[in-house]
């Protein structure tokens, strides 16, 4: 069967594109981003940070982030013309439990290991305006990134990590015929893959209470491949159901000055290249045209944009064994209202409280708030025309255990 672009009917997860960006950490780590990180998670972060451990650690680590987005428009199908009005909610659950390890080998050399791990739900309104163009989904990633920080000088440290990643996606779409009497069918579209990416970073030490961290991470291209299912009658199943999926490219820049021997603070510059993702080529999906089953392949559409992230923040140790810290976030939004129900950008703000009970254990919680600005929506398909606005917030928490070895 020739090409057919049916971008509406299928359903292809922003969500999962932005895996890499989702909690892996804590606190600013996490939520604000840094190429300066004074413990384990450097092994993510920035491998040249490692050789700041004077000692082994051990870090586990949990994230719990709740996203919530609320559509008021109207979905009109160009077929027949029918068009519904309202609103529509969806919520996306996120969990990422996580470890990290930092060994010095030598004054010199310090070993990494990060094991990431990240799970999305997300939960479309039932009987949506959207319900067509949205579904409920599971989404899971798992790192492994073993890392290597090198010790120049008292003023310069390399570092570099190979990250080892596989995928699951799991999703639901709903196909039907809105206006007539013919009954919505559910379909389900599986399928993983794996890729490796990597980074490399430094850290520079000025002077004394000066550090200035750089880290850049390659785009990481994924396999995917698996099966799409048309439940109901007819059943159609489709075995070669497979496309290809890149995480952008990031580049970060960070500055840590401490004021006094309490109070320091941090500016962070990211930029993201999610430029390179423009259309996806998804191959072997089982849908309907109308009541009829077919297997078809099609572009779907992305044309992201590049974005910047500003962070400052600061961390004041306020007693001997607690420290506390906040940070504010400008993100820009890499979405594309003209193709994707996307949401605008966002200001975070984050608050994290960190206790040393003993030399050995430290606690750290913390929260941040994403005020998300709204975003123009004005689809414009083959099949399906979308024209209304979208609000949403997030909501993260982490805890964070780190121990001294």
């Amino acid at each position: 069967m020739s090409q057919k672009k049916i971008s509406f009917q299928i359903v292809f997860l922003t969500a999962g594109l932005l895996l890499p960006s989702l909690s892996r950490s804590s606190f600013i780590e996490t939520t604000m981003g840094t190429a300066v990180v004074n413990d384990a998670t450097a092994s993510y972060f920035n491998p040249a940070a490692l050789t700041l451990l004077k000692n082994s650690q051990i870090i586990p680590l949990a994230t719990v982030a709740q996203f919530q987005t609320r559509f008021t428009g109207q979905s009109t199908n160009i077929t027949n013309a029918f068009t519904q009005s309202g609103t529509s909610n969806s919520t996306s659950n996120y969990y990422s439990p996580s470890c990290y390890i930092g060994v010095p080998f030598n004054e010199k050399v310090t070993m990494g290991f990060a094991a990431v791990s990240n799970f999305a739900y997300r939960s479309p309104e039932e009987n949506s305006i959207l319900r067509y163009t949205q579904a409920s989904n599971t989404i899971q990633d798992y790192d492994l990134v073993p890392a290597l920080g090198i010790k120049i000088n008292d003023y310069f440290a390399l570092g570099a990590g190979i990250n080892f990643s596989y995928t699951n996606f799991d999703l639901h779409p709903i196909m039907g015929f809105p206006g007539s009497n013919t009954a919505d069918s559910q379909g389900e579209n599986q399928s993983d893959g794996s890729g490796i990416g990597g980074n490399i970073g430094f850290l520079l030490r000025p002077r004394s209470g000066t550090f200035v961290g750089f880290d850049y991470r390659s785009m990481t291209t994924y396999k995917e491949s698996g099966k799409s299912i048309v439940n109901g009658t007819p059943h159609i199943v489709s075995n070669d159901y497979h496309f290809t999926m890149r995480t952008p490219p990031r580049s970060i820049l960070s500055v840590s000055q401490m004021i006094t021997s309490t109070f320091g603070m941090i500016t962070t510059i990211q930029r993201i290249q999610w430029g390179v993702i423009t259309n996806i080529h998804i191959s072997g999906v089982a849908t309907l045209f109308g009541t009829t089953p077919v297997i078809v392949n099609t572009n779907v559409p992305y044309y992201l944009h590049n974005t910047w992230a500003f962070t400052v923040g600061g961390n004041y140790r306020f007693k001997p064994d607690w420290i506390m810290r906040a940070a504010g976030t400008y993100n820009q939004s890499p979405g594309n209202g003209a193709y994707q129900m996307t949401t605008g950008d966002s200001y975070i703000l984050g608050l994290s409280l960190g206790h040393e009970i003993n030399k050995t254990l430290n606690l750290d919680g913390s929260y941040a708030h994403a005020f998300i600005q709204d975003k123009s929506i004005h689809m414009n398909g083959n099949r399906y025309k979308i024209v209304g606005n979208n609000q949403a917030s997030r909501d993260v928490v982490s805890l964070k255990v780190t121990l001294n070895v």
